[in-house]
């Protein structure tokens, strides 16, 4: 059934675009092999931070690069998604720490009894670690598509200033930051309606919810999610737009001494 599912998606892709669905399909195969060899790494005792930043930012390499090609829409995308990665790792630490969200919820316990709690892993780290690979999809998805538009408005109009293309890229990421959050909130209830439904039967008040390490731990990682794609945006454009300008001096100055 699965190759049957992956056959459809190649399929679609290659009807939509033929060069690049071969490689977005061939991306999201590298990125699934990369994501297999962080659990591993972790697994085998790897620091699962240092394991998932570095994942992290090879995923970007992957689906910025190798999918939209090397040019200056994904250097400042790269350059974007790695200052939001450097500011919220402090933040997702610190957090994971207070909320104590590590480890599993009182759910789970009946699965996890017959194994041994002897992994000789930190389970906040592994939290910590989750939060990271959770955001980078989100992350990407806003800056590319913030840089990207911004790059279209310079090329149809060339006499923007800074502060006229910095603009332009807030107003841009505004359009889409609905659309990403909302997609965020969707996939987190799809995701968690067996979990609403146990919650449902098991009578547990809206306090009792709320203070769920299970239900917390998923939903923490979904605000974050969100706050790295309202973070990018700003910082993208900024990035995106100093780039831009950059390049127009540097094609001009070279025009007059040819």
């Amino acid at each position: 059934m699965n190759k049957i599912l992956m056959l459809i998606l190649f399929i679609l892709m290659i009807y939509i675009d033929r060069k690049r669905g071969v490689k977005l399909f061939f991306s999201l195969l590298l990125n699934f092999i990369i994501l297999m060899i962080i659990f591993y790494m972790t697994a085998i005792g790897f620091n699962p931070i240092i394991c998932s930043l570095l994942g992290c930012f090879i995923i970007s390499l992957i689906i910025l690069y190798f999918v939209n090609g090397k040019n200056i829409k994904t250097k400042s995308s790269l350059i974007s998604i790695c200052i939001v990665l450097i500011l919220l790792v402090f933040l997702i630490f610190g957090m994971t720490y207070l909320s104590r969200i590590a480890g599993f919820g009182y759910e789970s316990y009946e699965e996890i009894n017959m194994f041994s709690y002897d992994v000789k892993i930190d389970f906040t780290e592994i939290a910590i670690s989750l939060i990271l690979i959770s955001l980078i999809g989100a992350t990407v998805d806003a800056s590319i598509a913030v840089s990207s538009a911004l790059y279209e408005v310079y090329e149809n109009n060339k006499h923007l200033s800074f502060k006229e293309l910095y603009q332009s890229g807030i107003n841009i990421g505004r359009d889409i930051l609905c659309t990403n959050t909302n997609t965020l909130l969707f996939a987190f209830l799809g995701d968690f309606m067996t979990l609403v439904i146990w919650f449902y039967k098991g009578h547990y008040s809206f306090l009792d919810v709320i203070n769920n390490k299970t239900f917390c731990a998923e939903f923490i990682r979904i605000l974050f999610s969100a706050i790295g794609c309202v973070m990018v945006i700003p910082i993208t454009s900024y990035v995106t737009s100093k780039s831009i300008l950059k390049l127009g001096k540097e094609k001009t100055i070279f025009d007059i001494k040819d």
